[in-house]
């Protein structure tokens, strides 16, 4: 297939050409072609297909390292086919999923059945993230990692297995993990509230029923947040020491969902201390978008783990965006039932991301507050860089054609009526947005339409 009469993403910059797709990648890129350029095109083209882009975008798919597909015993929230396909029709190629599934994805035996449950029923390629096993079990832990996953999660508020998350002896043996196999740890982080604390801002929020989202953001703070990020580098740097470790061999950590000043500085400045260090972390739409002070309807639609700051952070974080500081943007795409949404105390943490993620930080490179250059390094480029993933978030000749067009339309709002997800609800509701997903492709095959299949691929971490 060619794609010609295209604005091609390409080092930075959005050029006037045709790219020609063959065999599920990128053979040929011609930029300012010509009638000769496509007549040459035209010759190696076997399927004969051409497509007018009418000077319409086209971006490298996007990578979002951080979902959760739900699917098993949470099927009524989300499934394999339902969360892939809501993502193909964002321009999301490819995802990471995570481990706190139901029941949890700590043992080799689970994650078979995950891998099993997603064969043939994903429309994007897909890579899974384990917990750890109970007990720190080693050999069940060399059989997870055989399996391909793409690095293990913790939890500190909630542990998966058991495991004491704010101890740093386990700390110390899940680094120990990662520089032994080279293998990535995703860490939420957030250190536990007292009991005590936890009361006493409750009985103060019942006596003063200031706003619920507020509320939310004073039970888990931008402190406990900034603690664990602390407590994880501090152990980090003593790994490091105690075994006198060569830079090839240091843990790879990386945090994900930061959502605070205090939490991204400590991160940036160990990063720029030693540009050797493996370390990553990501921000998600919400967080550099939205702020507690959010008018919704139904305020627990944007009840979210860690919660949305105010705005001094949310722009903090935009900011950095926008200077080209931020590694990774990433949803924490997390559907839950709109029942599950309803109560005060009850709502469960999290919303979908997948189709307003393009929607929200694409119309800022729409209307000039982002380069197209740092929205792309953080949506598609790192990812790939970070977490090895071959011949993809590139638009080169020779890479996978995972790709997505885009078009700029008049202002419309967001409706999570329409969604693919089975969530149909967003606190982005109502949004204005430009911004339009004309075509999404996964090898080179349309995704973002009705009659397209299941297509995608499992993404397994090259031993």
């Amino acid at each position: 297939m060619i794609l010609k009469n295209a604005k091609i993403y390409s080092d930075g910059f959005l050029k006037k050409g045709a790219l020609l797709l063959n065999e599920g990648i990128i053979s040929k890129i011609k930029f300012n072609a010509q009638e000769n350029d496509l007549r040459e095109l035209a010759k190696k083209n076997p399927d004969k297909k051409e497509l007018d882009c009418q000077n319409k975008l086209i971006l490298p798919g996007i990578i979002d390292i951080h979902s959760h597909l739900r699917d098993m015993e949470q099927s009524d929230k989300e499934t394999f086919t339902t969360g892939t396909q809501a993502a193909a029709f964002a321009g999301i190629t490819t995802v990471f999923n995570m481990p706190n599934t139901k029941p949890p994805a700590i043992s080799a035996k689970q994650i078979r059945k995950w891998l099993e449950k997603a064969e043939r029923n994903i429309f994007i390629n897909v890579g899974f993230i384990s917990g750890i096993p109970k007990g720190f079990n080693y050999d069940e832990i060399l059989k997870i990692i055989e399996l391909g996953v793409i690095g293990f999660k913790i939890y500190p508020l909630n542990s998966l297995n058991g495991i004491d998350w704010t101890d740093s002896l386990n700390i110390q043996k899940l680094l120990n993990i990662s520089y032994k196999f080279q293998i990535p740890i995703f860490i939420h982080p957030d250190w536990p509230l007292s009991e005590g604390k936890r009361a006493d801002l409750y009985q103060e929020f019942m006596l003063k029923r200031y706003p619920f989202l507020e509320y939310h953001n004073k039970l888990f703070p931008v402190y406990t947040e900034a603690k664990y990020v602390n407590f994880i580098l501090e152990n980090y740097y003593k790994l490091i020491t105690d075994n006198n470790l060569d830079p090839e061999n240091y843990p790879i950590i990386h945090f994900c969902h930061v959502s605070c000043k205090e939490s991204y500085l400590p991160i940036q400045r160990a990063i720029q201390m030693n540009s050797k260090l493996k370390i990553t972390f990501e921000i998600t739409p919400h967080h550099l978008l939205l702020s507690n002070e959010l008018k919704l309807n139904n305020p627990y639609i944007g009840k979210v783990l860690p919660p949305l700051r105010d705005k001094e952070n949310s722009s903090y974080l935009f900011n950095e965006l926008k200077e080209g500081k931020v590694n990774i943007i990433a949803t924490d795409h997390a559907p839950h039932t709109k029942e599950e949404k309803q109560n005060e105390f009850d709502a469960l943490s999290g919303f979908p991301g997948f189709e307003t993620y393009p929607l929200v930080i694409l119309e800022k490179v729409f209307k000039y507050r982002l380069s197209i250059e740092n929205f792309i390094k953080a949506a598609s480029e790192n990812p790939a860089i970070v977490f090895k993933l071959k011949n993809k978030g590139f638009i080169k000749e020779g890479y996978d054609a995972d790709l997505f067009i885009v078009d700029k339309v008049p202002d419309y709002k967001i409706n999570p009526q329409i969604f693919k997800t089975k969530a149909k609800f967003s606190p982005f509701e109502d949004f204005v947005t430009s911004v339009k997903i004309w075509k999404v492709f996964l090898r080179g095959i349309e995704i973002n339409n009705d009659v397209s299949a299941p297509n995608g691929n499992i993404i397994r971490r090259i031993l």
